[in-house]
């Protein structure tokens, strides 16, 4: 895995191995910094009274941390452990994680093209970072968007090609999912147009619905973006609603 040449600010989270413990504070080394070490004061370990340190951390274990102050010059940060939540210590291990998965999609590279991992560090890994974005969030891009994405970021044209398939064969990206189910009722002699005339709008929006027998019909939406998702559910249901008012058709919305 690559180590970060800039350093954390105050408000960052970071994972860090556990190297030193005393009776004042708790050393620990950056896991995705370059030589950069935080310290942990006593007071920082545990909102909870603790006779031993060790109760909570000890030699070697991975944890996160908030960083309460910065010191870039010399590689040093004040951390706190007791001001990260549980959520937060979720996502961050599971960014580092997806990191490392994104990272060995490099390595994937160097070894079918022959190139120095320290040259894609320098040419590729570097770049991204200083735009603000890590890897895993690059490829995912690319993965939805095209092979262009890499070229925005600027990686050299010499890696893409070789890169985008690499990352199309390799790399996973999850597509978020909502789903369930639209009754429709309506007593009108002509009802069954009227229905058909609404699954015709919705699929004029891009939505597929399945009949499920009368009066239900299943839809299943995807999308990568779980906001785009989000406006595509609200989408279907404004559909619904206002066909079923000018129809006079009798609806219902469950999502399972």
């Amino acid at each position: 895995m690559y180590k970060r040449k800039d350093f954390p600010c105050k408000g960052d989270l970071v994972l860090g191995t556990v190297k030193e413990i005393s009776n004042i504070m708790v050393k620990v080394e950056l896991d995705e910094y370059e030589d950069a070490y935080g310290i942990i004061p006593i007071d920082e370990i545990s909102h909870k009274r603790i006779k031993n340190v060790r109760e909570v951390v000890d030699i070697g274990k991975k944890i996160v941390c908030l960083v309460m102050d910065s010191d870039p010059a010399n590689r040093l940060a004040t951390l706190s452990l007791k001001r990260v939540s549980e959520g937060q210590k979720k996502l961050k291990i599971y960014q580092y994680k997806r990191e490392q998965t994104a990272y060995n999609l490099l390595l994937l590279l160097s070894e079918q093209e022959n190139i120095p991992i320290e040259t894609l560090h320098e040419e590729i890994v570097y770049k991204i970072l200083s735009k603000g974005r890590l890897l895993y969030q690059v490829w995912e891009e690319a993965y939805i968007e095209g092979e262009a994405i890499l070229e925005k970021y600027g990686i050299p044209k010499k890696y893409v090609n070789s890169l985008y398939r690499i990352i199309k064969e390799h790399f996973n990206v999850p597509k978020y999912v909502r789903k369930g189910y639209i009754e429709m009722y309506t007593l009108a002699s002509d009802g069954i147009d009227r229905l058909k005339k609404v699954l015709l709008e919705l699929k004029n929006i891009g939505l597929e619905v399945k009949y499920a027998g009368a009066p239900r019909y299943y839809f299943k939406l995807e999308h990568y973006n779980p906001k785009e998702l989000d406006k595509t559910y609200r989408k279907m249901e404004e559909v619904v609603r206002s066909m079923a008012e000018h129809l006079e058709i009798e609806y219902e919305i469950v999502e399972e």
